[in-house]
């Protein structure tokens, strides 16, 4: 029968300390390069980020004043139907605006990187709050513009049945397409002429109301997507801040 000496407990206890000890470095090594992984991953989205959001602003770019365009036309249209009567000065402005009425232009914004971000963790590693929280809200923003882009699809129906029954149009020869099949296509009225007698539009009750609904949701749409927009800006704001420039 062995004897537990007091000089063999205390080589066991040691044996057992350094087992011991040995484990919590090794736990220690690899929580330490997890995090060292996980910093360079958030650095990598981060880069990202930032390239996309900048993406995000050329579309901005392009979207935001063709909306703004469509919206002083259909406008234009109201002020005539209004007024009963249209100028030369107005001619091309009011007959953009029956052209571009039914228009929707698309969303072309992507949140690819805060997805992939609030799916892998990677963004509650963030400590910028204000950031976190910007990027965390970036697909709901994004979703409210497409959302917002079939409604008005919808509520404009009205708008382009009651144009099409007023107004001949004319087409000349090949129409532009939006840019990757998303996005504004500019300049499209530009292939289209529209032939009408200013009278009868005028003395269309039904034509003049569904344009004054029309001018709203254009000038919604405007809005919406600047405020979309404006948040892009925020978020670009945030990354330049914490790079110091």
């Amino acid at each position: 029968m062995a004897i537990l000496t007091k000089e063999k407990i205390a080589t066991y206890g040691i044996e057992v300390l350094v087992v011991v000890f040995g484990i919590l470095i090794a736990f220690q090594v690899e929580e330490w390069r997890e995090d060292r992984q996980q910093s360079r991953d958030l650095d990598a989205a981060l880069i990202r980020l930032a390239e996309e959001t900048a993406a995000n602003l050329k579309n901005c770019e392009k979207v935001i004043p063709v909306l703004a365009d469509h919206s002083q036309s259909v406008l234009a249209v109201v002020r005539v139907l209004n007024d009963g009567h249209l100028s030369d000065a107005d001619i091309e402005l009011f007959d953009a605006g029956l052209i571009r009425v039914g228009y929707v232009t698309g969303a072309p914004y992507s949140e690819t990187v805060a997805e992939e971000m609030i799916a892998t963790g990677l963004l509650k590693n963030l400590a910028n709050a204000e950031l976190r929280n910007r990027v965390a809200e970036l697909a709901v923003w994004i979703e409210g513009a497409r959302s917002w882009e079939l409604d008005s699809r919808g509520s404009l129906r009205a708008a382009i049945a009651e144009v099409a029954k007023a107004v001949d149009f004319e087409y000349h020869g090949n129409l532009p397409v939006p840019e990757n099949g998303d996005g504004p296509a500019t300049g499209f009225e530009d292939g289209i002429s529209v032939n009408y007698v200013l009278e009868e539009l005028v003395a269309n009750r039904t034509l003049k109301n569904v344009f004054i609904e029309a001018a709203d949701t254009h000038l919604d749409m405007w809005r919406n997507h600047r405020h979309v927009c404006r948040k892009f800006e925020e978020i670009q704001s945030s990354l330049t801040k914490m790079n110091g420039h």
